[in-house]
């Protein structure tokens, strides 16, 4: 969680406290209230104290089906609703109360995003265990500032360093790990848990050290999900920028053979387009809950023929393509592209966790396809 964050949320715990010993101050239900409740048989208890509201609901990824679930209110003015039994995970939750978005004030664990927050709570058990933070060596989350000179600002980029990185003599491997739409450089280490899924990884042995960039896949203005890339600013900012930045100031190798790209959704867009016009520049492309829109693949046909018929694409050693299951949003997209790649001979493989089109199926990605990097 960002510094920031952590400090609002401590100053208005603080203020919470003061107030509360001010001459005249009226303690309310809200002030000892647990807003979320897990119990030994999984079922989690979402709660908030909003005597004057006339309606709230709670959505969030513990659930399959979109739109808020109505809680009920009781005579203290708490609205509450238990949900599940729900599978040991991770999971973000916002509550709505009369129609507005309220982060919860009592729980600190946030995801940060492009356009806000929304809450975190977990569900402890071994089906979580892979992303845990254990009494294992960890690396470092580096929330790094750097001048992009094609966007004529600053940038900011989340990088992991392995545990052991100042020891580590040779060149290590670089996964870019882009967002989805929606989302900004900080959500793959704050929903993701990308930097103790790795951590785990590591101590078990299980994947090679390498350093993961968390860039902000929205760095221009404007938000492209086509094919092709000379419209979105994001590929210059990627490889005139990011990459040189990344290459001088870390202990990188810079080869095609030691450089991943993966991203989800819409991240997983760009990674498509990595692959269609830059796949001399990568070892590894693994796009995750993503394919074009039908508009878009006729795009590709119809003025992309030469790109879909690079034979440096079937040089990639892995061109993983991964989704959510029938239940992902972006599923029919996935089988019109993948349709695409088989007429052209684009050689791929496929993967599949059917946890719909969220954070779930993408932090389980990760762990899945960490390990069969930079081989």
């Amino acid at each position: 969680m960002c510094k920031e964050i952590v400090f609002l949320i401590v100053a208005f715990s603080i203020a919470t406290s003061v107030f509360a010993q001010l001459p005249g101050y009226k303690p309310t239900p809200g002030d000892t209230l647990k807003s979320v409740r897990i119990s030994a048989d999984k079922k989690v208890t979402f709660s908030i104290y909003a005597p004057k509201a006339s309606e709230v609901t709670v959505s969030g990824d513990f659930q399959l089906t979109y739109g808020g679930q109505k809680l009920q209110k009781d005579e203290l003015g708490i609205w509450s609703i238990s949900v599940g039994p729900v599978t040991p995970d991770l999971y973000t939750y916002d509550f709505s109360v009369d129609g507005m978005k309220v982060i919860d004030p009592k729980n600190a664990q946030v995801k940060e995003g492009a356009n806000g927050y929304s809450n975190l709570v977990e569900v402890p058990g071994p089906e979580a265990d892979y992303m845990a933070v254990k009494n294992v060596p960890h690396g470092k989350l580096e929330k790094v500032w750097f001048y992009a000179g094609t966007l004529g600002k600053t940038s900011r980029v989340h990088i992991y360093i392995p545990p052991g990185y100042e020891k580590i003599k040779e060149k290590l491997p670089v996964l870019y790990l882009q967002h989805g739409g929606g989302d900004n450089d900080a959500s793959w280490a704050t929903a993701g848990r990308a930097n103790f899924i790795l951590d785990n990884l590591l101590a078990e042995g299980k994947m090679k050290p390498m350093i993961v960039v968390m860039p902000f896949g929205n760095p221009g203005a404007g938000f492209f999900t086509g094919a092709g890339v000379d419209a979105d600013p994001y590929y210059g900012y990627f490889f005139k920028d990011l990459v040189p930045y990344v290459e001088s100031h870390y202990n990188v190798n810079a080869s095609r053979e030691s450089r991943a790209y993966a991203g989800l959704s819409m991240g997983g867009l760009q990674a498509l387009n990595m692959a269609l016009f830059f796949p001399e520049k990568f070892g590894y492309i693994l796009p995750l809950s993503t394919g074009f829109f039908p508009d878009n693949l006729k795009v590709l046909e119809e003025n992309y023929v030469l790109n879909l018929k690079n034979p440096e694409i079937n040089k990639l050693i892995l061109f993983w393509i991964a989704m959510g299951g029938e239940k992902d949003i972006a599923f029919k997209n996935g089988e019109n592209t993948k349709a695409i790649f088989d007429k052209f001979g684009i050689k791929y493989t496929t993967n599949s966790y059917p946890a719909g089109h969220t954070f779930i199926t993408w932090r389980h990605n990760l762990a899945e396809f960490a390990p069969m990097l930079f081989h």
